[in-house]
């Protein structure tokens, strides 16, 4: 009976102290858990801080000039900063044991155009419309800016737009001009053209309409994204010609179209060359008549006046008495047609006097219409990365010597080791 009775006080301490150990086990466990659930916690908290102060360092230029949220750096630079970060936060805050951190930067390169493009979004998401449309015109013309141009092969290599020499198609601007229903409705929709055409009208000048940078290298910034050179005066001088044939081919267009002065090249034609050689003579006189009436409609855009896309009989302001006995003309003519043209020319300039329009045109589309029509009309991955060019020189030209926007990051992602675990993090500016 006895040795029953200590048999079973024995299991009993047996059971006891299994109890006991099972119950001290679960107790650490917990204690295990807890621990690892702080640490995991704590990291979380203090990675979110350190992306936040990444992020935080964002370049003041940038931001102030082109409200471009971007940090400078590189995988290397930033996994320093993240050492200095965690060595402060978990100096007495963290019982981990930390290893090595890790920074992956490639995709968040502010020279990728995806992620440029989000960065003009994210700018325009803060500017007010009259920002983006209301703008100063040039009191004088910045000559010696004109005059600047890039020759360092070095900078013209890591432009973004490197090797990509594409412009604008003249014919094609015409067609478009020509097939359009509704000229209000074609200007309306280049006002509400995509965010990389409103940072262009909001940010910067062209060689009548001032940009909101006094730090821009180039004078003609609208007329560098059309034509992509790297010689100021040759991108407005591109410019120019293309506005030249643009215009040329609308007026050309329109005299054939006016019944009234489709009868007056055709009455002077058949005074100057009677028979089958009219018609020769016809588009000789026409030609130069458009292009007289062109050179007056660049000069008066370039005074700040306006020319509408679509000529009527009111808008146009040239008339055929005026180049009449042009050396264009009488160049192109016979002997016999010239004696003929001096002949009929009284004749002539009497019976179209005074069918050109004197007045200021006040309908009708400015220089900045024009060249915006043809920014509009280009490929949209070359507008883009003309834009990127132009940030980048000024960058270059006005706060550092070596800027690349291929430094600049947008997002920030990384991973650190506390315990044996990896944690991940990753954020971007919105």
């Amino acid at each position: 009976m006895k040795y029953c009775i200590k048999a079973k006080h024995g299991s009993s301490i047996v059971m006891l102290a299994m109890v006991f150990v099972a119950f001290a086990a679960s107790i650490c466990s917990a204690i295990i858990i807890c621990r690892a659930l702080v640490v995991k916690s704590e990291c979380r908290a203090f990675g979110t801080v350190w992306t936040s102060a990444i992020l935080s360092e964002y370049d003041s230029y940038l931001l102030d000039e082109y409200g471009i949220m971007a940090y400078w750096g590189n995988e290397s630079e930033v996994q320093k900063r993240l050492d200095s970060y965690i060595a402060y936060s978990a100096a007495g805050k963290l019982d981990a044991g930390f290893g090595f951190s890790s920074a992956e930067l490639t995709g968040y390169e502010l020279g990728i155009t995806d992620n440029f493009r989000k960065a003009l979004e994210n700018n325009l998401l803060y500017s007010s419309a009259d920002d983006a449309i209301n703008r100063k015109k040039r009191a004088d013309k910045d000559d010696a800016k004109t005059e600047r141009k890039i020759a360092n092969r070095l900078v013209i290599n890591t432009l973004p737009s490197s090797g990509v020499d594409t412009s604008v198609n003249a014919d094609s601007i015409t067609e478009r001009i020509k097939k359009a229903g509704n000229i209000e409705k074609m200007t309306q929709s280049i006002s509400s053209a995509g965010v990389d055409v409103q940072f262009i009208r909001k940010v910067f000048g062209n060689r009548l309409t001032a940009g909101c940078n006094d730090n821009a290298y180039f004078n003609n910034e609208w007329e560098y994204i059309i034509s992509g050179k790297l010689d100021d005066e040759e991108n407005f001088k591109s410019c120019r010609n293309k506005l030249f044939l643009i215009r040329n081919a609308l007026n050309l267009a329109f005299l054939y179209k006016d019944n009234g002065k489709r009868e007056a090249l055709i009455a002077a034609s058949e005074l100057i060359t009677p028979g089958p050689g009219a018609v020769l003579t016809q588009a000789v006189i026409a030609e130069v008549w458009a292009a007289a009436e062109t050179e007056s409609d660049i000069k008066t855009l370039l005074d700040n006046g306006r020319v509408p896309f679509i000529k009527t009989d009111s808008s146009w302001k040239t008339d055929l008495g005026s180049i009449i006995d042009s050396k264009d003309i009488t160049g192109k003519l016979d002997d016999e047609s010239i004696e003929l043209l001096k002949e009929n020319e009284e004749t002539i300039k009497s019976d179209t006097k005074g069918r050109g329009v004197r007045s200021e045109i006040k309908d009708g589309q400015t220089y900045d219409d024009y060249l915006m029509l043809m920014i509009v009309s280009l490929n949209e991955n070359v507008r883009i990365l003309r834009i990127m060019d132009l940030v980048q020189i000024n960058m270059k030209f006005a706060h550092y010597r070596d800027f690349n926007l291929m430094e600049y990051y947008v997002g920030v992602r990384y991973n650190i080791k506390a315990n044996g675990k990896t944690y991940e993090f990753e954020d971007k500016y919105k």
